[in-house]
C-alpha cells in the first residue's frame, strides 16, 4: 500500500472551476453558515444526555506543518499557473497560493464532545457518516428529525478557508479513529494530454482509493483529545480570521440554538466566550458582545431568551398545541408595552428539532409582540425538514411540486400550524391589553394620501397600497386588524400583503355606539385657500399651489403626548411651502389637527396657526418631520402640502 500523500484525480472529463455551487452557496455569509452547520452536525451526533460542547479555537503552526504541505503547494502552484491570466479563477488561486506560502499559517480548530464522532473512520464504507462528510456530495445519512439532510453543509468549512483545506479527525463510539485532508481547488492539465483533467480536489489520504490515515490528527500544539473520547475535531487551514469572526459565531449560535442553550443540550466556546445555559444571559445583557452584530439580530437573540427564561408574570405565555391531532408543537408570545415596545420582534421565530432555529414568520398583529414556536421530534417536523433550503434557513413547498399528493398534505400541515400559532397570539395580546397600543410603523403599510381615490356617490375611500383593494370608509371609525401577510423570500426578506379586516374596536365611539372624532370641534385656525394670492403693496404676489406625487407616511410616537413622525421622500424643489395635518370625522368631514412644534431632520420648523410654514424642500431628499400635535389620541388623518410660488 502506499504511503499518505496528497492526491488529485485526474480523468478525462469536463472542468470544473473554483466556484462550484456548493461552495457557492456559504459564501453570503460564511461565518453563520459555519456556526449553523457545524452545530446542527454536533447535535445530530450526540451521547447520551450530557450536553453537546463544541470548541472553535484560533492556533497558527509554522507551514511546513501542514501535512503534505509541499505536495499541496505544487498543485496549488501548478494549478495557478494552468490558468489564464483574464480567467476569472486567476484572482483567487493567486491568493490560496499567497495564502499556503506564508512562514506561519493560522488555522482554526472545531472540535465536538459527548458525540459519536464519525462512524466508518476506519472501514471507508459507503454510507456511514465519515464517508458521506469526506467523499459525498448531497448524499446524507441522516434521518428525518436530524437538522442536517442536504449533504452539502460540509462545505462551509471550506469557503473559510484562505487556502481551501480542511483536515478531519475523529474517535467514534466503537473506538474507531482517523483522519484524512481534502483540497478544494479547481481543475487543471494533467500531463501531456489535454484532456486528461484533474477534477479540482484532493486528498491527503492513503492509496489510490484515498483510505483514511488510522489514528487521530494532532495537529494544534496546544490541544490533544484524552484517550478514548469520542467526537471529531475539524482543522481549516488558513482560517479567514477578520475583525468580528468571533461575535458573529457567537450571536449566530444564541439566534440559531437559543432553545437547545437554555435547554441545556448545547454548550459552545468561541476563542475565549464561553456559551451555555448558565452564561447565556450575561453573554446577552451584560457584556459588550452584542453591541458588536446587527441590531436585528441583537434584538432576536434577546427576544428569544426573554421567551424562554420569563413566566406570566413577566408577560410570557406559552402553550403546547397539536397540529393533526400527534404533532406537538410549543409556541410562546410576549406582548410588550408602549414604553418598551421596541424590544419587540413582531414575528414568530420557527424552530425545529433538534431545536434549531430555521426562519421566522410575520404578519400575526401590528401588535408590539415577540413569539416562537418549537415544533419536537414527529411527522410534522420530518415533512418541514424535507422542504427546507440547503442553508436550513426557509421552508420551499414548491420543493414538492413533482409530487403533488405530498405537496398537498405537507402544505396543509404548515397552514394548520400558522393558524393555530396566529390564533394562540391573538388570544395573548386580547388577554395582556387593557389598553389599545400604538400601531408603531403601521404607516408603512398604508398607501399615500395621493394615492387616495374618492368615490363621489358611496363617500368611501379606496386604498391600493400592494395592488389589492383595500376599503375603509371615514364616517366608520373602527380598528383594524393585521393584514395576512405570505413571505415571499428565501431568507424572510419579503412579504406580499393580502386583505385586511375590520374589528370590534370602539375608539371614537360614544356610548350609544354612534361614531364621533376624536376632536369633532376643533377652534377654527385661519389658512390661505389654495389658488389664493398673499402678500399686497409692495410685496410679491404668491399663489399657494398643492404639491403631488409624494407619499407621507404618518407613525405613531406616542399617541397619549401627541407625538408623531411624518415621513415622505420629497418630489419637488421649493423654497416656501406649508404642512397641514388634517383628520377624518363623521360624514367624510375633514378637520383641521393643530400642530403645537415641529423639527424637520433635527432643525426647528416655524409653526403658525397650527401648520408648519416656511418649509424649504430639494428633490430626492429624504424628511422625517417630527411634530407634535393637539390630539392625544389615534386618528384618521391626512396629510398635505402646499407651496407658495
Amino acid at each position: 500500500m502506499s504511503d499518505k500523500k496528497w492526491r488529485f484525480i485526474s480523468r478525462y472529463s469536463f472542468e470544473n472551476g473554483l466556484d462550484t455551487s456548493d461552495m457557492e452557496t456559504f459564501k453570503k455569509d460564511p461565518y453563520a453558515s459555519l456556526a449553523r452547520e457545524i452545530a446542527q452536525n454536533s447535535i445530530d451526533a450526540a451521547l447520551g444526555n450530557a450536553p453537546v460542547r463544541i470548541d472553535f479555537q484560533l492556533f497558527d503552526i509554522p507551514k511546513e506543518s501542514v501535512p503534505g504541505y509541499s505536495e499541496l503547494e505544487a498543485e496549488i502552484n501548478k494549478t495557478w499557473e494552468y490558468v489564464a491570466d483574464d480567467n476569472k479563477d486567476k484572482k483567487p488561486l493567486a491568493a490560496i497560493r499567497k495564502s499556503i506560502q506564508k512562514d506561519t499559517i493560522k488555522c482554526l480548530r472545531i472540535s465536538d464532545f459527548n458525540t459519536k464522532g464519525l462512524v466508518g473512520a476506519s472501514t471507508n464504507a459507503k454510507g456511514t457518516p465519515f464517508y458521506n462528510l469526506t467523499k459525498g456530495s448531497g448524499v446524507s445519512d441522516k434521518g428525518g428529525t436530524d437538522g442536517g439532510s442536504k449533504g452539502i453543509g460540509k462545505f462551509a468549512t471550506f469557503v473559510a478557508s484562505t487556502t481551501n483545506t480542511v483536515f478531519y479527525s475523529t474517535v467514534t463510539v466503537n473506538q474507531e479513529t482517523g483522519n484524512i485532508g481534502i483540497c478544494k481547488l479547481r481543475s487543471r492539465q494533467d500531463g501531456d494530454d489535454p484532456d486528461m483533467l484533474t477534477e479540482g480536489i484532493g486528498y491527503y489520504a492513503i492509496g489510490d482509493r484515498n483510505a483514511p490515515i488510522d489514528g487521530p490528527l494532532d495537529l494544534d500544539p496546544g490541544f490533544k483529545r484524552s484517550d478514548g473520547e469520542t467526537g471529531t475535531d475539524i482543522f481549516i487551514i488558513g482560517f479567514k480570521d477578520r475583525k468580528g469572526w468571533k461575535d458573529e459565531i457567537t450571536a449566530k449560535v444564541l439566534e440559531s440554538f437559543m432553545v437547545a442553550i437554555t435547554d441545556g443540550r448545547l454548550e459552545v466556546h468561541v476563542d475565549d466566550v464561553d456559551i451555555t445555559k448558565e452564561t447565556v444571559a450575561s453573554i446577552i445583557f451584560d457584556s459588550g458582545l452584542m453591541s458588536n452584530v446587527g441590531k436585528k439580530l441583537r434584538k432576536d437573540v434577546e427576544a428569544q431568551y426573554e421567551l424562554l427564561s420569563e413566566t406570566e408574570d413577566a408577560g410570557v405565555f406559552s402553550k403546547d398545541m397539536f397540529i393533526s391531532e400527534e404533532n406537538k408543537v410549543t409556541v410562546y408570545v410576549k406582548q410588550y408595552s408602549s414604553k418598551n415596545s421596541d424590544r419587540a420582534t413582531k414575528h414568530c421565530v420557527m424552530v425545529r428539532y433538534p431545536y434549531m432555529k430555521i426562519n421566522y414568520t410575520r404578519g400575526y398583529s401590528f401588535l408590539p409582540y415577540s413569539a416562537l414556536c418549537i415544533i419536537h421530534k414527529n411527522e410534522l417536523n420530518k415533512r418541514l425538514r424535507d422542504i427546507e433550503n440547503p442553508q436550513h434557513t426557509d421552508w420551499e413547498i414548491k420543493r414538492l411540486d413533482e409530487e403533488p399528493q405530498e405537496k398537498k398534505i405537507t402544505k396543509a400541515l404548515k397552514k394548520e400550524l400558522e393558524n393555530a400559532i396566529d390564533a394562540f397570539i391573538e388570544e395573548v395580546l386580547q388577554q395582556t391589553s387593557s389598553e389599545s397600543t400604538d400601531l408603531e410603523g403601521a404607516g408603512e403599510f398604508l398607501p399615500a394620501f395621493d394615492e387616495v381615490e374618492e368615490d363621489n356617490e358611496s363617500g368611501s375611500v379606496e386604498l391600493d397600497p400592494t395592488k389589492e383593494e383595500i376599503s375603509a370608509t371615514p364616517p366608520q371609525r373602527v380598528t383594524p386588524t393585521a393584514p395576512r401577510t405570505v413571505k415571499t423570500g428565501t431568507m424572510s426578506e419579503s412579504y406580499e400583503f393580502g386583505e385586511g379586516g375590520e374589528g370590534e374596536g370602539t375608539e371614537g365611539k360614544e356610548p350609544g355606539g354612534s361614531p364621533t372624532p376624536p376632536n369633532p370641534n376643533p377652534d377654527p385656525v385661519h389658512e390661505p385657500r389654495e389658488g389664493e394670492q398673499i402678500g399686497d403693496g409692495d410685496s410679491s404676489v404668491l399663489v399657494k399651489t398643492q404639491l403631488s406625487g409624494m407619499k407621507y407616511h404618518l407613525v405613531v410616537i406616542d399617541k397619549k403626548t401627541g407625538r408623531y413622525n411624518i415621513v415622505f421622500t420629497s418630489a419637488h424643489t421649493e423654497d416656501k411651502c406649508e404642512l397641514v395635518l388634517r383628520q377624518y370625522g363623521a360624514d367624510a368631514d375633514k378637520y383641521p389637527v393643530e400642530i403645537l412644534s415641529a423639527s424637520v431632520n433635527g432643525d426647528t420648523c416655524e409653526i403658525e396657526s397650527g401648520r408648519i410654514i416656511n418649509l424649504s424642500l430639494k428633490k430626492d431628499v429624504h424628511y422625517t418631520i417630527e411634530c407634535e400635535v393637539g390630539v392625544d389620541e389615534m386618528f384618521s388623518s391626512e396629510v398635505i402640502l402646499y407651496a407658495y410660488r
